[in-house]
């Protein structure tokens, strides 16, 4: 991955922010040094393990990682024969040791991956046992390390035991008193002495060891302690041999199983770097992306990691307005407008760094459903470049930067530049960054850009591929000004204001000023603002009305379902009563049966006459079963099929799987409608459908020249409009014309845009435009069946 670009995305602050969450200090080194990886299997396999090891976390299970430090030194020292390692160098090798054994106990069916990385994981529990018995925490070779190094230290106790009686026998001398310089017995250049006087040498037969500080006192070994000494000096001696030999041994056994040490000191490096990348994720709340070969960006509800834990150390977490963004369907190239407060270098950084920590094998902070494709480089330019050293201005390092990134662009490429265009004549660089946004295009490279230049707002509006987005500014009217204050929001579609002008009045720039600079303005810029201005009142209008239909939409599904209920209902009453009729009807017919047993003929004849007159006073209230719709894989060209909602019956002419939508052949005409609203025709609709014939042709002209195909709803709301627009269609389809048109006038065109956005998802129309001059015009929207 290109080095530059993690550098001004800061991708490091991130691994920092993760590498807090590493047990091992090698664990910690190995995060700092993440990065992007380009193939697509590893990439979801390291997500995965990650998402195991937050599972563990919600299940109250630990990794079983003990803290150790870097080993790589102790491998290499023990490495060659008869190398011999230090007792801590050994200590050091058991918090490894423990932590595979711990390591190891994981082993719940719930985490299948880790469970095969941890099976790879050997035995040491021998090899750590020796050494626990060997050396204590401080690093001393214990009594226990060998027998022999427990005898020769039994016997230099029993030694030193002599040696000490004998020094204070010597010490309790009267006639030593006074040449005594103080009463203890102590240890010089490894010989047990007594303390004398300087003037009182030769008291004591022996030989001067050390003498103090002040030469005042002189360290004496008595001669007849000396041979004593020399039996301690050589059990000291054979101590050390057989301690050299205990560590030699160790280190031996360390180095027959150093391949094994090694291999399980690298696997337990990783899954400390995994349990930090998924402690890291707990900390933030964070999601698994989903990783795609497809080129295409979706992120959902996008946090910056960096600023939203500075935020959260603020308690202002709740500041951080996450960021939607989608590129690579639609639209291959965004460019983000706006004031300069408005968040745009934040947007960007955003995105760069998601990406990158989903391309790294990590949990992403964004919303379920982000998906991020496999990519080869992300190539950015963020910041201000000047380099002094190189004698190289702003401008020049940008443009060096965007010709590496134009040879490196492909369409594995995702690419973001900050300010693009900035820094020299403002036609020149517009002009140069509307040429590298097309080369980028041309390239497949998946491209979000910044800027100001107002000339690239219009570029991206009328170039295929291309689209506007916008840094929401909040608009504060007072009493004396109008402010602008950041949402930190991205409106995809519109392009952004600067809002230059009101930010600088805001800032105290004097309001004669900000008018002689409003005149100064070019009229293209003004017309441009004005566009603007006019895109975004638009979108506010959409919105409102979105919001209209949404909650139109939600009333009618609510009398949908009531009805749908209700006609259950009146089915389930019509069979209790039609059982019980038919219960009454079967005792009857049992009552009337025995009497005719007994009657004769005359009798039965009377009898089976009373039965014709009672069956035709039966009530035939009998419904069908509630039809359900038919399966989807059952469903080709030519079947026949019935439309729930209105009973017609059409025979499929085209089916749109992916859409969930046919076209019909039905009564003459075609219909266009969703899978779901089919069912199996009825008999007795069947049977009215072959009787049709020339009867029904007649009817439909007759109802055709009786049905006006003009509705007028000038001067109504929406909420009463949409109601009698539905009753309107319905009809129409049914007289068979085969157009209509609806009168609405232009106003606003609040109501235009809400008959049209209804009707456009309607299963029975097929098009829609607006009038000719003829017909009304814009006022006027035309309806085809």
């Amino acid at each position: 991955m290109d080095k530059d670009s993690l550098r001004v995305l800061e991708f490091k602050k991130v691994l920092l922010l993760a590498a807090r969450h590493a047990i091992t200090a090698p664990g910690r080194e190995t995060v700092l040094s993440l990065g992007p990886i380009a193939d697509q299997e590893e990439i979801r396999d390291r997500i995965e393990l990650v998402s195991e090891y937050r599972r563990m976390f919600s299940q109250g299970i630990s990794p079983g990682i003990e803290h150790f430090d870097d080993l790589g030194g102790i491998f290499r020292k023990v490495a060659p024969p008869e190398a011999v390692l230090e007792p801590l160098e050994l200590r050091a090798l058991l918090p490894l040791f423990r932590s595979v054994e711990g390591a190891k106990n994981v082993t719940a069916p719930d985490f299948p991956n880790l469970k095969d990385l941890i099976t790879g994981l050997h035995d040491h529990r021998d090899r750590r046992g020796d050494i626990e018995r060997a050396i204590d925490r401080e690093g001393h070779i214990t009594d226990n390390a060998s027998f022999e190094l427990h005898e020769i230290r039994q016997r230099k106790r029993s030694l030193y035991n002599r040696i000490k009686k004998r020094l204070e026998d010597i010490l309790r001398r009267r006639e030593l008193l006074p040449h005594l310089q103080d009463f203890y017995i102590t240890e010089r250049n490894g010989r047990w002495v007594v303390p004398l006087k300087r003037d009182s040498k030769g008291r004591i037969p022996g030989v001067i060891h050390d003498i103090s500080n002040t030469g005042e006192t002189i360290f004496v070994e008595p001669f007849e302690i000396q041979t004593l000494g020399n039996e301690l000096e050589a059990l000291k001696a054979e101590e050390r041999l057989e301690e050299l030999r205990v560590l030699r041994g160790l280190s031996s056994m360390v180095r027959d199983s150093l391949d094994e040490i090694r291999e399980d000191y690298d696997l337990l490096i990783w899954l400390d770097v995994l349990q930090a990348i998924a402690s890291f994720a707990e900390d933030l709340r964070m999601s698994p992306p989903e990783i795609t070969t497809e080129r295409f960006v979706r992120i959902i509800s996008g946090r910056h990691p960096v600023l939203f834990e500075t935020l959260r150390k603020r308690g202002k977490q709740e500041e951080h307005v996450p960021l939607d963004i989608e590129i690579g369907k639609d639209w291959q190239v965004m460019v983000i407008t706006g004031s300069n407060t408005g968040g745009k270098t934040v947007a960007l950084k955003t995105v760069g760094v998601i990406v990158m920590m989903a391309l790294t094998g990590m949990h992403v902070p964004a919303g379920s459903g982000t998906i991020i494709p496999v990519l080869d480089e992300v190539l950015a330019d963020i910041g201000d470049e000047q380099s002094i050293e190189e004698s190289l201005s702003t401008f020049s390092a940008h443009i060096l930067r965007i010709r590496e990134i134009l040879e490196k662009s492909s369409s594995r490429t995702l690419v973001i530049m900050d300010e693009l265009g900035t820094g020299t004549d403002p036609e020149e660089g517009a002009a140069l960054s509307a040429a590298v946004l097309k080369h980028l295009r041309e390239r497949g490279a998946l491209t979000i850009v910044s800027t100001h230049l107002g000339f690239l707002k219009s570029f991206a509006h009328m170039e295929e591929g291309m689209i506007n987005g916008a840094m929401e500014m909040e608009k504060i009217s007072t009493e004396d000004a109008v402010f602008f204050r950041p949402t930190y929001r991205l409106v995809i579609g519109v392009p952004g204001r600067s809002n230059a002008f009101e930010i600088a009045m805001q800032f105290g720039i004097p309001e004669e000023i900000i008018e002689e600079a409003r005149r100064i303005g070019s009229e293209s810029g003004k017309r441009i603002e004005e566009t603007i201005r006019a895109l975004e009142e638009e979108r506010q209008a959409l919105r409102a009305l979105r919001e209209e239909v949404e909650e139109l939409r939600s009333r009618l599904r609510e009398e949908m379902k009531d009805l749908k209920e209700r006609r259950i209902r009146e089915i389930e009453e019509a069979r209790r009563e039609g059982r019980e009729i038919l219960g009454r009807a079967r005792a009857e017919a049992k009552k009337l049966l025995k009497e005719m047993k007994k009657a004769g003929p005359k009798e039965a004849s009377a009898i089976i006459k009373e039965i014709d007159r009672k069956i035709s006073e039966i009530p035939l209230k009998t419904e069908p079963p509630p039809s359900r719709p038919i399966p989807r894989e059952e469903l080709t060209e030519g079947t026949l099929v019935q439309i729930a909602s209105t009973g017609i019956i059409g025979r499929i002419k085209e089916i749109n799987p992916r859409a969930g939508r046919c076209r019909l052949t039905a009564e003459g005409r075609e219909i266009e409608i969703s899978l779901e609203g089919l069912i199996r025709p009825e008999k007795e609709a069947l049977r009215k459908e072959e009787e049709r014939g020339e009867r029904e042709g007649i009817s439909l002209r007759r109802e055709e020249e009786a049905f006006s195909p003009e509705l007028n709803i000038i001067g109504r709301r929406v909420d009463d409009a949409l109601p009698l627009i539905e009753k309107f269609i319905n009809d129409a389809s049914l007289s068979g014309i085969p157009s209509v048109r609806i009168i609405h006038g232009r106003g606003t065109g609040r109501l235009a845009n809400a008959v049209r956005d209804y009707l456009s998802g309607h299963p029975l129309v097929s098009g829609l435009r607006p009038g000719t001059d003829e017909e009304g015009g814009e006022a006027v929207t035309v309806v085809e069946f």
